[in-house]
């Protein structure tokens, strides 16, 4: 490996692991945990009321925050699928087909300890395989120009359309009310006003805090205010758990073969822009139950299909970091979010991240990796007080985090138009959530479309001054082929259930 990325490599360890920068990851990681073990609340939310907090931060502080939420997250999520049959996130949903019925035949601990384990040793795995792919990432950032840029941003945007939600046209949809929202204000070419409507307050863009804590804190809020559950929960109280977690511990090598794999399953889904994490883990989840001799027990409390969806989905989080970091285009919400936070402090994915910022790269990822052990270990030994936050009152849980929200809008700028904004935003997401239209292809067209617009430009110039020949280039063919796959390829799978679905019997 380049000496260079070994010794960016050690220095960004030795930060995180310095005081008094080892609070930050240590705080970041709590509040994660805290968070993602309410049902209802996620990283997302927390990461969006993070933004303006941090705004005045320094990128190394904001680094070391970041990367613990991202990795403080996806486990204690799984820990309400296991305990409550209500995961925390969507993709922790895999987890409860055969984690909430081992709680009911009494062995919660079990499954609460193979999913720590698999977690923290699936995410070590992705992490490790992120640091050994950096020095490819960077060769292939220092290679691409304004077309490819261009055509990946393309490319990423069908690519989530195409394979979020139920719908290739709500999530087309959705990408270009994204792409929309972004082209309001100043035109980066002509400086020219667009879409304000007259209005001082969007002359310079949508910012991505109030619109974050809109579409993620807010909508979850009035979701949750809608549901009429008394509890987080919906239960009054907890129940005793039962089960032997080191068994649980135990299952992961007693089952490796099928660790590897699943954990191989969620780094490669995870490089891919837009499948998520959810994916990921039933991808995973479906590989145990086909390998398996026996094949009875899944989803009846097989051990193996707790272990394989959380090795692949936490794996998956090293995996998204790598179009994300190298490219510019997030891997999923959680990591749209980041690089929302990484705009905001000047931080520029690609060959400035990967060359003049690389010791803040590997902040990030040793955050990142430091948090998912701290959750798994944190999380096993405190099973029992965790519980108890499914009993929280949504009565007494909303005001707070309803304060939290509009105090974290008005930090930001000190404007009331941005509570507005975020109110407006928490409505359009809570709609889209009830109307089952994704909103990752919208929070990841807003992320991008800086990465297309600006290429766009530089490309027809290119162009246009003979500088460039665009239907030339391997790569931009590669990545239009890609697209028109994308684009094809639901409707085709569509067409081919329907035939199948009339097929006489």
């Amino acid at each position: 490996m380049d000496t260079s990325v070994l010794s960016a490599a050690h220095e960004g360890l030795s930060l995180v692991l310095s005081w008094p920068y080892i609070l930050y990851p240590l705080a970041g990681t709590l509040l994660a945990m805290v968070f993602s073990a309410s049902p209802g609340l996620n990283s997302s939310s927390l990461m969006a009321l993070a933004i303006p907090v941090t705004y005045a931060w320094d990128p190394l502080a904001v680094m070391l925050l970041f990367g613990a939420f991202v990795g403080g997250a996806t486990f204690m999520g799984s820990m309400t699928a296991i305990l409550f049959n209500i995961p925390g996130k969507a993709q922790n949903a895999v987890t409860l087909l055969d984690g909430y019925p081992m709680t009911e035949q009494g062995r919660a601990r079990t499954a609460i300890g193979c999913a720590a384990a698999a977690s923290a040793l699936g995410s070590t795995f992705g992490i490790f395989i992120l640091i050994a792919l950096i020095p490819l990432m960077r060769q292939a950032a220092i290679a691409l120009g304004p077309a490819e840029y261009l055509m990946l941003a393309i490319w990423g945007l069908t690519m989530l359309a195409a394979l979020t939600g139920n719908s290739l046209l709500k999530g087309l949809a959705a990408a270009g009310i994204g792409l929309a929202l972004a082209m309001i204000g100043y035109d980066p070419r002509t400086a020219e006003l667009r879409f304000t409507f007259g209005l001082d307050y969007l002359r310079d863009g949508l910012s991505l805090v109030p619109v974050f804590l809109g579409l993620f804190t807010l909508a979850e809020v009035i979701d949750l205010i809608a549901s009429g559950r008394e509890t987080v929960s919906g239960r009054p109280k907890t129940r005793e758990l039962g089960g032997s977690v080191s068994e649980g511990v135990l299952s992961v090598f007693r089952h490796f073969g099928l660790f590897l794999r699943s954990s191989i399953i969620g780094t490669v889904i995870g490089a891919v822009p837009g499948i998520g994490s959810m994916v990921a883990g039933f991808i995973a989840y479906g590989h145990a139950s086909h390998s398996a001799r026996d094949r009875s027990q899944f989803g009846r409390g097989d051990i193996r299909g707790v272990l394989a969806p959380e090795a692949a989905i936490d794996a998956k989080d090293g995996g998204a970091l790598i179009p994300t970091l190298a490219l510019g285009i997030p891997g999923g919400t959680g990591t749209a979010v980041l690089l929302g936070a990484l705009t905001l402090h000047g931080l520029t994915p690609g060959k400035e991240m990967l060359t003049t910022n690389l010791v803040l790269v590997f902040v990030l990822i040793w955050s990142l990796f430091l948090s998912n052990w701290i959750t798994s270990l944190l999380g096993l030994a405190l099973v029992n007080p965790m519980a108890r936050l499914s009993a929280i009152r949504t009565s007494r849980l909303v005001p707070v985090i309803l304060v939290l929200a509009v105090l974290g809008a008005l930090q930001y700028r000190g404007m009331m138009a941005d509570v507005i904004c975020a109110a407006l935003f928490g409505l359009l997401g809570y709609l889209m959530k009830r109307l089952d239209w994704s909103r990752i292809p919208l929070v990841i067209a807003l992320s991008l479309a800086p990465l297309f617009e600006t290429n766009l430009h530089l490309t027809l110039r290119l162009q246009e001054l003979g500088r460039i020949d665009f239907w030339s280039r391997p790569v931009v063919l590669g990545l239009v082929a890609l697209t028109i796959v994308n684009l094809i390829l639901p409707a085709f799978l569509g067409r081919l259930r329907t035939l199948r679905g009339n097929r006489p019997r």
